[in-house]
This record gives structure tokens, sequence and C-alpha cells, in this order.
């Protein structure tokens, strides 16, 4: 029977090697070397090889390894910055949508603050708004709510949303501290921290899967059901520029800049060194924050 009318069939790394024939009937044998020399190695022999444990293989894991965390230390910070130039504003309008919605379904609930309080915290909420800059995804929005797990606490959804409890409304009823935390949080929005937390852990997850194999349909559930962005907590670079940028605006538009100081020194009093408790379940501590303000405003 010549070799025509045969053909050999691809080879797992420590399995036999197939020969399939024409007439339907299959070969399989041990004999590798042998069926090598008869009919010459099959056409996927190459990566049979370097699945072999030697040497080679693990020059290539280590470098698959290398070459991942170079793009995770250098690559990532582009893939986000492109990522975030490339996305649609309703993208990001049904991202601020869903948060809300999963925060309404969880531990939010309609606030019980008076009218003409929250018309005051709009007001100021306008001031600021006024002084920031635009965002790059549609614009900012107040909304109260009653969070009892959360305390005195603000949050900023990247499409504008930035969400304000009844407890920091009724704690701090100085206009400077609320103008001073709105306008933290308008920085949020307009430099896309949360965004950039968001594409940032999708790039990891992403680079994982590739390391690790496809995990399914997993990827658009994060991202539009809302959990994904509620558990990302920002940086501290990005906290640290929220304070900074804050008190310029919060300055810009009317308010004595060191309410955010005042603010945060209060929360210290409250809750102590370990004041991660209500405002801090999203933020860092605030004494050394505090103190790095108050070098900046000497700078005013």
């Amino acid at each position: 029977m010549t070799q025509g009318q045969a053909a050999r069939e691809s080879r797992v790394s420590g399995g036999q090697s197939i020969v399939s024939f024409s007439n339907g009937w299959r070969f399989e044998t041990l004999e590798h070397r042998q069926l090598d020399a008869l009919m010459g190695p099959a056409a996927d022999d190459w990566l049979m090889h370097i699945e072999r444990p030697t040497m080679r293989l693990a020059y290539v894991v280590a470098g698959v390894f290398v070459a991942a965390y170079l793009v995770w230390r250098f690559g990532i910070a582009l893939l986000v910055a492109g990522a975030i130039a490339l996305t649609p504003e309703p993208a990001v309008q049904l991202i601020d949508q869903s948060n809300l919605a999963l925060l309404d379904r969880s531990i939010a609930q309609p606030s019980t603050l008076p009218v003409d309080l929250k018309a005051n915290v709009q007001a100021i909420f306008d001031d600021v708004v006024r002084s920031a800059p635009k965002p790059d995804f549609g614009d900012y929005t107040l909304h109260f709510r009653y969070m009892d797990g959360l305390g005195a606490n603000a949050l900023a959804l990247p499409g504008g949303a930035i969400i304000i409890t009844d407890e920091l409304v009724q704690n701090f009823v100085d206009p400077n501290i609320i103008a001073g935390v709105l306008s933290h949080e308008t920085v949020h929005v307009e430099q896309n921290h949360a965004l950039k937390q968001l594409y940032r852990s999708l790039s990891v997850f992403v680079l994982v899967a590739l390391i690790l194999g496809d995990v399914g349909p997993i990827l658009e559930e994060l991202v539009f059901e809302g959990g994904i962005l509620l558990s990302l907590a920002n940086s501290r670079e990005q906290e640290l520029e929220a304070d900074l940028l804050g008190m310029q605006i919060a300055e810009k538009a009317g308010y004595d800049p060191a309410g955010l100081i005042e603010f945060f020194e209060i929360m210290e009093k409250i809750y102590g060194a370990d004041d991660r408790a209500n405002w801090w379940s999203t933020h860092p501590h605030s004494h050394e924050r505090a103190n790095l303000l108050r070098d900046a405003l000497d700078e005013f």
C-alpha cells in the first residue's frame, strides 16, 4: 500500500501516532521514530515538540509570563486610554443606569431629607457644576439616597451621576464642606477615574483569560450588570488628584477650599484612625490626605 493511500493525523504529546487509510482503516502505534522514517513527521509535530517538558518549554512559559508582565506594567495604560477614547456615550450612560438600579435593589432607599435641605444642597451642586470642567460623557446629575450601611458618603459614576447620602447631608451642614465633597466627586467624573479603574480591571481580566483560556460571556455581564464598577475602589493617586483639583473647583465656585480639609478632620474625629467604616469604604484614610491638602492650600 502506498503512502498516497494513507495520511498521518495530528499527534498529541504523549499519545499515539495515528495513520488513517483511504478504505476507512486506522493504524495506531507508539513507535513514532519508525513511522517518521517511513512516512515523514506529522504536519504539526513542531507543536508537539514544543509541548514536551524540556528546558525549551520552560523558556516559552517564562517568556509568556514576562510578556504578560510587560503588558500589565506598560501596555495597560495605553489600552485603557484607547478604550476610553472609543467608548460611546450611550454605553457609559447604560453603566450609570445599571449601577443606580443595582444600588436601589440592594442597599439604597429613597431619600428622607426635607425638600428645603435637598434644595440647598442642589444649589451648592449647581454652583460647583458651573465651575467644574465638562465631563467627556453626559452631564453631572445629583442623586440623593438613604443608605443605612454606607454612612456619610458620596460616590461618582462614570456618566456623571453623583450620589450623596442623607447622613452626609444631615451631619455636615456647612456649605463649604458640601461643596468640597461634591467638587471632589466631579473630578472623579471629569478625569474618568471610574472608567479607568473599570477598564484596567477588565484588561487584567482579559490578560488572564488569554493565558488561561476562554472564560465565556462573563465580560459583558460584569460591565453592564453593574457589580464590578461598584466593587472598584479608586487608587490613592486618583483620590489625591480629586482632592487637589476639587479644592480648586470649590474655590472657583465661591466656597472656602478648606472645607474639604475640615471634612476629613471631622471624619477622623468621628471614626478615629481607622475611619474606613463609612466614607472610607470607598476612600483611603483621612489624616494624611488632610495634611497633604493643608500643604497644598498654602500654595493657593
